[in-house]
């Protein structure tokens, strides 16, 4: 069966790919892609946040031309391997508020994102424009105060939604988009798991840029005391606060509706007419019926990632190496949930 949205047919969501925000840790999210595209499993639909968004956009315009999977690893991987730093020093908007310093707009320009981002996504695309793989990307709406889901639906450029979302507070600078500013997604979605759910996905896989121990356990790093963070300190404890916290608050929403499904299933006979009906129009399922068990995978690291940190995107060695640990580590995950080879089609 397949949907008409805008005008435009799209198929039912069985795969879909969660990203969140995490710096240059987003390597790691490339190589667990590469890691599950080279078992078959492509998504149908990404969701992203922050760096997530960066990496879910690249993978949905590959899928969209047509690419195989082992050109897209290929070149997803290429992508990180030539950036040479997203962050430049913001000279000119410091200098030129030297003396006052509340209009300084940030830390570091966003020139060398859109450029990236220009390179490989014509400026004209539309998010509508992805029927193969679709593409929903988070922004934090600063006037509204108030996540904003940019997704097929949404008239935004996806390059200016994508800029927003990787918009970290304090280090780069809000986009404006119509009459509002917007920063990164992460501020309050980190992981869109929700629209995964939302738009009916079957098999939904959550890759996490920390161990699961330490975000179930709710870490504080040991339970280290700071007396004073600095301006960069502050860009990384967001950054690993939006990649642990809200995250997993998610996930652990949509573990929770799985058990409702399973209830519902076991008691369906019993319940009033229409009581089934209602609770689907309630948690707002786009579409389906609702009735099946969403198969959550969760992918991780088993220890801490070591640097690059938000500064990192230049280490290559570093990035490479992340991009090696999160390929074997899709494996292991993989094999771990034991997904049925109809699964993972």
């Amino acid at each position: 069966m397949k949907y008409r949205m805008m005008g435009k047919e799209i198929r039912p969501v069985k795969n879909a790919l969660v990203l969140s925000g995490g710096g240059a840790k987003g390597a790691y999210q490339v190589g667990v892609i590469k890691g599950m595209l080279a078992r078959g499993i492509k998504p149908d639909l990404v969701t992203g946040s922050s760096i997530g968004a960066f990496n879910g956009v690249l993978l949905a315009e590959f899928i969209h031309l047509g690419l195989s999977n082992t050109q897209i690893a290929k070149r997803l991987e290429g992508v990180w391997m030539e950036i040479d730093d997203f962050l430049t020093f913001n000279w000119y908007g410091i200098l030129s508020n030297l003396f006052t310093p509340f209009d300084i707009p940030s830390i570091y320009t966003n020139k060398i994102i859109k450029r990236v981002l220009n390179s490989y996504i014509p400026r004209e695309r539309k998010f509508s424009d992805y029927t193969s793989c679709q593409l929903s990307v988070t922004g934090t709406n600063l006037n509204k105060k108030e996540l904003t889901v940019f997704d097929f639906n949404s008239a935004v450029p996806v390059n200016k939604a994508v800029l927003a979302s990787m918009a970290y507070p304090v280090a780069l600078p809000s986009v404006r988009i119509g009459k509002d500013h917007y920063i990164d997604g992460g501020a309050l979605d980190n992981a869109p798991l929700k629209e995964a759910i939302l738009w009916g996905a079957r098999n939904i896989y959550v890759i996490f840029l920390k161990p699961l121990h330490l975000i179930e356990g709710g870490d504080n790093n040991g339970g280290e005391e700071r007396e004073d963070f600095s301006a960069l300190d502050v860009i990384e404890e967001f950054v690993d606060l939006a990649t642990s916290k809200l995250m997993y608050g998610d996930l652990h929403k949509a573990e929770k509706l799985n058990q409702l499904i399973k209830l519902l299933n076991k008691y369906e006979k019993v319940l009033p007419r229409g009581f089934l009906s209602e609770i689907r129009r309630l948690f707002g399922l786009k579409f389906g019926d609702g009735k099946r068990i969403i198969r959550i995978v969760k992918i991780a690291p088993d220890k801490v990632l070591e640097p690059p940190g938000t500064m990192g995107f230049d280490q290559k060695e570093a990035i490479a190496e992340l991009i090696l640990k999160g390929e074997r580590d899709a494996g292991k995950w993989l094999r771990q949930h034991l997904l049925s080879k109809r699964a993972l089609i």
